[in-house]
Parts: C-alpha cells; sequence; structure tokens
C-alpha cells in the first residue's frame, strides 16, 4: 500500500483508505466498477480464469429502471416511446457490462426486459390472464412487432488471433 500511495503522490493524486482494500482474487470475490471479479475453475480445462460478470448491484439497477419505464402508470403514453426509452436504456447497460463471462446474467437480463414490456403489453390491452400475455405476446412478436432490442447473450469476444 505504501508503494501504490509513493506512486499517486508522484502523480499529484491521494488514495481514499477508507474506500481502498486489498482483495487476494484467488480467496475471495470484490466489486469493482458495476462488476464482480473472482478467480474461478474452468469446467473444460480445470484451470483457473479471472471470472468477471455484473455485479448484482449492476443487475438490479437495470431491472429497476426497465421496470421504471414499464410501469402502469405509462400505458397512456404512446408505446414506441416507452420501446424506444427501455431500448435506449438497455442497449447502453448492454454495451458496457457486455464483457467477458457475462452470458447468465445478460439472458437473466434479457428475460426481465421481455417479462416487463409482456406485462405492460398485458395491461395496455387489458389481458387479464397471464398466460394468454405469453400466447398473444410472444417472444418472437416483441422483438419483431414492437421493435425490441434483442440483447446479446453469449460472450462479446472470441479468442483473437494475430492471423
Amino acid at each position: 500500500m505504501t508503494v501504490l500511495q509513493q506512486i499517486l503522490e508522484r502523480l499529484n493524486l491521494t488514495l481514499n483508505e477508507t474506500k481502498t482494500r486489498i482483495v487476494n482474487a484467488h480467496k475471495g470475490k470484490f466489486d469493482f466498477l458495476g462488476f464482480s471479479i473472482w478467480m474461478a475453475e474452468s469446467v473444460k480445462s480445470g484451470k483457473l480464469y479471472p471470472h468477471v460478470q455484473p455485479s448484482k448491484k449492476a443487475i438490479q439497477s437495470i431491472k429497476s429502471r426497465v421496470t421504471e419505464l414499464t410501469t402502469r402508470a405509462r400505458t397512456i403514453m404512446p408505446l414506441e416511446w416507452i420501446v424506444n426509452e427501455v431500448n435506449a436504456t438497455v442497449r447502453g447497460w448492454v454495451g458496457y457490462f457486455h464483457y467477458r463471462n457475462s452470458s447468465k446474467m445478460l439472458t437473466h437480463v434479457r428475460g426481465h426486459v421481455e417479462e416487463r414490456l409482456r406485462t405492460h403489453l398485458r395491461k395496455r390491452h387489458k389481458v387479464r390472464d397471464r398466460k394468454a400475455g405469453y400466447v398473444k405476446f410472444r417472444n418472437r412478436t416483441l422483438y419483431e412487432k414492437y421493435g425490441l432490442y434483442r440483447m446479446p447473450t453469449s460472450a462479446g469476444w472470441t479468442n483473437a488471433h494475430a492471423l
């Protein structure tokens, strides 16, 4: 820690010691800039790798924002506006968090976005039964007819090669 402080002093920067801590990633996990980071064992090779995914707080924030954008009080607004706001919010969040091992979390968020828009459409069209809502507003319909942004759920990168 003292070496880090000396380096930062040369750069005319200060270290906030109340927020700073040293974590051994091999023994525990930590959150940094919205990501949870820890060392995990690969299922295929058995080797350790740095597992990076959106933190629980980041997941909860996007889910809360989407819920806020699709509340029942907003059914009087044009549907295009609501879908555009949801798309812009989700696209920005995915642009930041679509990194490394985030496939499972992105699938979870995508399911929440689909469900919230489906619920909003059920309220808008006065479809009381949830099952009928699934039939009338299938995932394909949400994307093709209403123009919902299709979140990627696979890794945003593959192995890089020089050739």
